[in-house]
């Protein structure tokens, strides 16, 4: 099935504004063929049922459940009956910003990073959300849904905060783990560590001048990043220049070698392996499959 995956969008793809949160509603959604794209996206399902492919395999997805996908994650629908849902995207950066405080929670850290980026998750982490809960995700994603078609970039603070409630609600319902000893103070040094990451992505960074630019051990660095993370640092810092390399091959004419001099990686070899690693394919054939697909009308997001 990932073979198939010919269509990465970009946030100008699906929305028309510079909000970092958008959200819809999709009655009666069609089928729509596999795609990745180069934001985080949430779906909740509301009724109705379909086949859902991804790079885990594929599910009998209806009402209540709901699934979280990293930047580079690919999936599709087919066989959709009924199918109604709400989608809530949002630009990855904010993890670094707004949000970062996140990894530092038990539950929202394993959501948005330790089990999508696991190497089995694929970036995607799939949920339950019973009757009550669902109800209570509808109203946060109706008004997210309202200051979306508002079309103004006024109203940030309470986006932020419907997004906040949106993830804390998935969060709640994730496997539960056997509870891990609580250290002995928060992981700020990973907190920082995490936004200086996202920020720079390109950077030269090693674990040695990630430690001393957050005031940190390196080894204390690297456990309680892994720990909340789901990775050690230089693992992260890899994720996060796969998944611009992606947006930048699908939305440039850069040179592959170049855009791997661009995310932090002057050896192409290096570069093409790390990406084969990653997606399954070369960065030249990712590009090849995504550029086809511009002349096609663009489809509804889902």
């Amino acid at each position: 099935m990932d073979q198939d995956v010919n269509m990465h969008l970009t946030w100008a793809d699906a929305f028309n504004d510079a909000n970092r949160i958008e959200a819809n509603f999709n009655e009666q959604h069609a089928a729509i063929p596999a795609h990745d794209h180069e934001f985080t996206e949430i779906v909740v399902v509301m009724r109705g049922s379909c086949r859902h492919y991804h790079a885990k395999g594929e599910q009998l997805i209806g009402k209540g459940d709901a699934f979280l996908m990293r930047p580079g994650a690919w999936h599709a629908y087919r066989q959709c009956r009924n199918l109604t849902l709400y989608n809530c995207c949002f630009d990855p950066g904010i993890l670094g910003g707004e949000l970062r405080w996140m990894i530092d929670d038990p539950n929202l850290g394993r959501l948005l990073w330790s089990i999508p980026l696991s190497p089995a998750q694929h970036g995607m982490v799939t949920v339950h959300l019973p009757d009550a809960e669902l109800i209570s995700c509808l109203r946060i994603l109706d008004n997210l849904c309202a200051l979306t078609r508002a079309d103004v970039l006024n109203y940030r603070p309470d986006r932020v905060g419907l997004l906040v409630q949106l993830l804390g609600a998935m969060a709640r319902h994730l496997p539960t783990v056997v509870a891990l000893p609580k250290p002995a103070k928060p992981h700020l040094s990973t907190m920082a560590a995490l936004k200086l990451i996202d920020d720079d992505p390109t950077r030269d960074w090693s674990l040695q001048t990630l430690a001393a630019n957050v005031h940190a051990n390196p080894d204390y660095l690297a456990r309680t990043f892994s720990a909340v993370a789901g990775l050690p640092p230089m693992a992260y810092l890899r994720r996060r220049r796969l998944e611009l390399a992606s947006s930048l091959l699908a939305n440039s004419e850069h040179p592959v070698g170049e855009v791997g001099n661009l995310v932090g990686w002057p050896d192409a070899s290096y570069f093409t392996r790390r990406f084969r690693a990653e997606f399954g394919l070369s960065p030249s054939a990712y590009r090849s499959r995504f550029l086809s697909a511009r002349a096609t009308a663009k489809p509804d997001l889902g």
